[in-house]
């Protein structure tokens, strides 16, 4: 489930003018709302206004990304070009997989949503479907990438994506040391994982390191108009990017499959010389966020 940090110029004017709200429903995992105004369809979780959009789509326009961090996910693009099978976690509306069965027929696309109603929401209102080879799971996303693990022989992705929330925050099961390394298993040679995170939270660092501990390398796209950013780690035989080199892949990418956005501006996204805070620590299954963060220092601690 796709969640945006800092909404960007256009999906900000929308969190106040989202519309009359058309479906709504209380899942085990989210109170889920869908919005319509005019041509726009938003999904969010909860009705505050302060909370952010899930997924955004003009039905009128459906190539058009509403969200900054759809289109930076395309990112992945730059580093394994022509995929042949590509992981989701993470449904929300279907902006991701949608666009890349676009602009890929042939690809094939397993996606794990672990809310069971996420599904039939994202087709009845943003025009979702599956196809023989776009294919939805409902399962939580490490189960669904233990599962893999145990088969004979084990399906390897081109791109995985991650971009699984629960409501205003990523689950912390899907952001240790642990679960990358199951990543890892499922991921071809020459593959590409992308992950979708916040780059405005004390988290960034920590995700960050530890990716770093578990692919031996990553690079970052930091959003232009939002707090996404993109942690992108290549597998053992591709390798990172120069901001030249990002540029130029994206230049012919956009010839090749006439992407409806400008691709080179993503690319122009890339921090190639970013690392980690060296005082980050590496996530692990055993070391959540609430057990080190009681850790620090506190404001009057500071001051005593």
């Amino acid at each position: 489930m796709a969640y945006f940090g800092l909404l960007d110029s256009v999906s900000l004017a929308a969190n106040f003018h989202l519309g009359q709200v058309i479906h709504e429903k209380n899942s085990l995992y989210n109170s889920i709302f869908v919005y319509k105004n005019g041509s726009i369809a938003t999904l969010r979780f909860g009705k505050r206004a302060t909370l952010s959009i899930q997924s955004q789509m003009d039905l009128n326009n459906p190539r058009v990304h509403m969200l900054e961090y759809t289109k930076l996910t395309f990112c992945g693009l730059l580093y394994t070009p022509d995929p042949k099978r590509m992981l989701v976690l993470g449904l929300g509306g279907g902006v991701i997989p949608r666009e890349m069965r676009h602009y890929f027929p042939a690809l094939e696309i397993d996606v794990a949503e672990i809310d069971p109603d996420i599904p039939p929401i994202a087709t009845q209102f943003l025009r979702f479907q599956t196809d023989d080879k776009l294919k939805v799971y409902v399962d939580d996303g490490r189960m669904f990438v233990k599962k893999q693990l145990r088969r004979k022989p084990v399906p390897k992705y081109d791109i995985i994506v991650l971009d699984a929330f629960n409501g205003d925050y990523i689950p912390f099961h899907l952001m240790t040391k642990e679960f990358l390394e199951e990543v890892k298993g499922v991921l071809t040679d020459n593959g590409v994982v992308v992950a979708n995170v916040f780059s405005s939270n004390r988290l960034f660092d920590a995700e960050f390191k530890t990716f770093i501990d578990v692919f031996k390398h990553c690079q970052v796209f930091f959003g232009n108009t939002s707090g996404n950013a993109m942690l992108v780690s290549p597998g053992p035989t591709s390798r990172t990017l120069t901001a030249q080199e990002a540029v130029d892949r994206a230049k012919l990418l956009e010839q090749k499959l006439e992407l409806s956005f400008d691709l080179v501006d993503v690319a122009e996204l890339l921090a190639p010389g970013e690392s980690p805070d060296p005082r980050a620590q590496t996530l692990t299954d055993d070391l959540a966020p609430v057990n080190w963060l009681r850790k620090q220092e506190t404001k009057s601690d500071k001051t005593q």
